[in-house]
């Protein structure tokens, strides 16, 4: 069993989980409609010497989607990038420690994108910025990035707070915060997680059922 504020990191891990999800889907759907349109525009030039036309408008405002959606989702695994051989080293209150300070890093590097970002969005939808093809408007594709920014802003202050948690007690469960493990145990920890959120959402409705 968790103490109280690990179980509220882990509710607050729960919840977000759910949008990060929701959008590594989003981004892999968008990767996974243009390999199909990759495909069509080849079969077009080479066969017909018709090019798909706005193609690489397309690709252009697509790539910021499949860019950004995942990146809160791969924070939450542990998936980027990463000094891990250092880490790995590093055990116990250091460990976290060292874990926490470049959490903290990122956050702040996050927090500062966010704004920058959102004002690109705001003179392109003010300016009516659109694509030189095609004319695709431009400002949804760069509303997408501080919002999901935003998300992994949430995601590294709940990962923040899980390694101050471990800082003033390293023998305790580790709560809402990627560990370093192999690819089997990855694997497992998904099966494990998706069978989490299933087994809730039946409860769910077995909850609401009863009402």
């Amino acid at each position: 069993m968790t103490d109280p504020f690990g179980r509220r990191l882990q509710r607050a891990d729960h919840f977000l989980s759910k949008i990060e999800n929701g959008f590594n889907l989003l981004g892999g759907s968008i990767v996974f409609s243009l390999m199909f349109l990759g495909v069509l525009q080849i079969i077009l030039r080479t066969v017909f010497n018709k090019p798909l036309f706005g193609y690489i408008d397309i690709v252009e405002i697509s790539m910021v989607g499949f860019a950004v959606l995942a990146i809160s989702f791969v924070q939450r695994v542990g998936g980027h990038v990463r000094m891990e051989m250092l880490v790995a080293n590093l055990k116990g209150r250091l460990h976290w420690v060292a874990e926490l300070v470049s959490t903290a890093l990122a956050t702040f590097i996050v927090a500062v994108l966010i704004p920058t970002s959102y004002n690109h969005f705001e003179r392109a939808y003010n300016f009516g910025d659109s694509t030189i093809d095609i004319e695709i408007i431009t400002w949804p594709a760069k509303l997408i990035i501080p919002i999901a920014l935003s998300v992994l802003l949430i995601r590294l202050i709940i990962q923040f707070l899980g390694y101050c948690r471990l800082i003033m007690d390293p023998e305790i469960q580790p709560v809402a915060v990627p560990l370093l493990k192999n690819i089997e145990e990855q694997a497992e920890d998904e099966i494990l997680h998706a069978e989490e959120d299933i087994l809730h959402e039946h409860l769910s409705d077995a909850e609401r059922g009863k009402e």
